[in-house]
């Protein structure tokens, strides 16, 4: 799935939800590191029964920070759901959960 997600995004194919843009703009994180842990990330987590599309959490370092991105698998396109910088009362260490 990961050869997807990057084959997406390396074409542009990704559409920020409206939740995503929100968030993002209120956590300060650039839709430009966004596509970049789509092409360089790895996925972490999968929720292959999310409805109406598969969703699965990416992450990546930037500049010494993890960021972690949700994203759904279209047809043609990548959804971004979500992008948050991840919380250690919630992550043992960036990959993985407590």
């Amino acid at each position: 799935m990961i050869d997807i997600i990057r084959k997406f995004a390396g074409t542009n194919a990704i559409e920020f939800t409206f939740h995503a843009r929100d968030k993002m703009y209120v956590r300060g994180i650039k839709s430009a590191d966004v596509k970049q842990t789509l092409l360089k990330g790895e996925i972490i987590e999968e929720y292959l029964d999310d409805k109406p599309y598969p969703s699965f959490l990416l992450c990546a370092k930037f500049d010494e920070k993890y960021l972690h991105v949700v994203c759904a698998v279209a047809w043609e396109q990548v959804f971004i759901i979500t992008a948050y910088y991840p919380d250690e009362n919630i992550w043992l260490n960036p990959r993985k959960r407590k």
